[in-house]
Order: structure tokens, then C-alpha cells, then sequence
């Protein structure tokens, strides 16, 4: 009797034991700004966020790399009831590459690829913008804006609107040209969109004029800014 007694202490001070550990493990004041998977954490901790390794669970569930509060880096994100991503981070949103597995009663389903932003942008990690051709130009800055079907290019010289833009002309393989201000836009754009902005300037020092050529794609999906800068 004695004997069955003291493996049944035993077996309850191993039990206070580990859920004592598991306790001590959490980070109770340590926070993780995603709220579906904020319940609880086990991990690393910087300044009162989650930084570096852990495991995050509320209605979803996270375990991998985190920088300041959110999944950065890699690691694996399960929703409630749905499927399962294990891949690349940024700043908690899917960017990078990864796998995302789906279940169903027809069996599972595995995607594989790139993402960008949380979406899926295919196989190949497609660019989100490539510049052809940029001839006389001091700079061309490309700028993601929001969601939307719309490019907008503004003529910058010095850091204030080119008043010196002439002969502009904008080829482009969908969309319909607008004005707005001082600014030229694209509106209704299908991506991937191939851009084509021809016009002639003058110099600011010499007062020289001389044309400027300059060509892109975008390919991904948004409101997008140019800036063309002389």
C-alpha cells in the first residue's frame, strides 16, 4: 500500500512539474499583436513583444520567428478549422516563400510558390516591378499605394512639379488615361501592365531641352505611384 502511494505522489509531483514549467515558460506580459493568435505565448521576448522564437495560440495557432509583436521570418501558421502555411513572413502577413496546405474531404491539397502581401503570386517570385528603359532621367521611384486598379506618374524636377513637361506621350496595354491636378494617371488597369512615357524637358542649368524615354511593367496588382524625376 505504501508502495502504490508513493508512486502516486510521484506521478502528481512530475504532473505539478511540468505544468509548472510550462507556466514559467510563458510570457504572460508578453504581447503578440496578431488578436487570432494572441491567447497565449511561449518564446522569446524583447521590450514587451514577441522577438525572436516562440509559439502563439488563440483561435489560430503560430509557431516560428517573430519580430516586434508579429510572425517575421519563418514559421507555420494554422487557421482554426482550415488549412496550414509554413513559409516566409513579413511584419505578419505571408511574404516570401512558402507551402499552403488545404484539407478537404476529397483529401489534401498543397500550393507552392510565392507570396507577396498575403496573396499568391504564382511559382516564380515575379518582381513586383521592373524598369526597361529609363533614358535621361536622374531617378524613377516606384511607390505601392493601396489597393486599387490605378497608376498615377507625377514629373518632378528638384523636388517640386516639372513645369517644363512637353510632347508627353503614354503608351500602355490596358486602362484608361486621366488628369488629376497636375498628375497623369491610369485608371481600370488589368496587371501585369506594360508603360511606355515619352515627353521633352528642359534642362533647369542651361535651359537646354532634350527628350526623355522611359519604360516599365508592373506586375503587381494595386494602386501604384511614379514619380519621374529630372
Amino acid at each position: 500500500m505504501k508502495k502504490h502511494n508513493l508512486a502516486l505522489n510521484g506521478v502528481f509531483i512530475l504532473a505539478a512539474l511540468f505544468s509548472f514549467l510550462k507556466l514559467a515558460g510563458q510570457n504572460s506580459d508578453c504581447k503578440v499583436l496578431i488578436p487570432e493568435i494572441s491567447g497565449s505565448y511561449v518564446g522569446d521576448c524583447k521590450k514587451g513583444l514577441a522577438h525572436g522564437n516562440g509559439t502563439a495560440t488563440g483561435t489560430d495557432r503560430y509557431e516560428g520567428k517573430f519580430n516586434k509583436g508579429f510572425p517575421h521570418g519563418k514559421g507555420t501558421y494554422k487557421w482554426t478549422n482550415g488549412p496550414v502555411y509554413t513559409g516566409e513572413w513579413s511584419k505578419g502577413i505571408l511574404d516570401g516563400k512558402g507551402e499552403m496546405v488545404y484539407f478537404t474531404a476529397k483529401g489534401d491539397s498543397t500550393v507552392s510558390g510565392y507570396w507577396r502581401g498575403g496573396a499568391y503570386i504564382g511559382i516564380e517570385n515575379v518582381p513586383a516591378y521592373s524598369v526597361i528603359r529609363k533614358d535621361n532621367l536622374l531617378s524613377c521611384n516606384f511607390r505601392k499605394i493601396g489597393v486599387g486598379e490605378e497608376v498615377i506618374i507625377k514629373f518632378m524636377r528638384k523636388g517640386q512639379i516639372n513645369p517644363a513637361v512637353s510632347g508627353l506621350s503614354m503608351t500602355f496595354t490596358s486602362g484608361t488615361r486621366f488628369k488629376t491636378g497636375t498628375y497623369e494617371g491610369i485608371q481600370s488597369v488589368r496587371y501585369p501592365l506594360d508603360l511606355k512615357i515619352t515627353y521633352r524637358t528642359r534642362n533647369p542649368i542651361s535651359l537646354s531641352s532634350f527628350d526623355v524615354v522611359f519604360e516599365c511593367t508592373i506586375n503587381d496588382p494595386g494602386k501604384w505611384e511614379i514619380i519621374l524625376n529630372n
